[in-house]
């Protein structure tokens, strides 16, 4: 079996979006989750997606819960092979954990794991896959870590 070149798992919470209870934050509006939660968009993080979808396979994997990985999935049009959530990790008590699964090794390449929070993943994973660490984005408008992180991809 051929593999495929790139997998790109994306990470939601301060990698693409910004959830808030504030009225407003400098970002773009994505859309009012609840009528207490307001989810801000990243600069470029539309570009971003269509980079990655342009480049591979796209697989949202977070740790909030399914509704709401949905939810913003939609409504940034994410075309997810696969979306993973809270639901599916490893963990307890509020402290989860996110894993590669072995099987993509042997479809892919390349995984590229683009993720505000890398101390998330299992250990292991580490020598797996290439982590691009973005600064964690708290609804600044002024914003260009994913342009960063397209030309960091473009180099591999």
């Amino acid at each position: 079996m051929l593999k495929k070149d790139f997998l790109i798992i994306l990470d939601l919470d301060h990698t693409l979006i910004y959830s808030s209870l504030s009225e407003s934050e400098p970002a773009s509006l994505l859309m009012n989750y609840n009528k207490f939660i307001k989810v801000y968009e990243r600069p470029f993080a539309r570009e971003f997606i269509t980079f990655c979808k342009d480049l591979g396979d796209i697989i949202v994997y977070t740790t909030a819960e399914k509704e709401y990985a949905v939810k913003i999935s939609k409504a940034l049009e994410i075309d997810a092979l696969e979306l993973i959530s809270r639901e599916q990790l490893q963990g307890s008590e509020g402290n989860y954990y996110k894993d590669l699964y072995p099987e993509w090794s042997e479809v892919y390449n390349t995984i590229i794991v683009i993720d505000d929070s890398p101390n998330v993943w299992s250990e292991e994973n580490h020598n797996q896959a290439v982590f691009m660490v973005p600064d964690e984005f708290m609804g600044e408008a002024e914003d260009v870590e994913l342009k960063h992180i397209m030309n960091q991809i473009k180099t591999l």
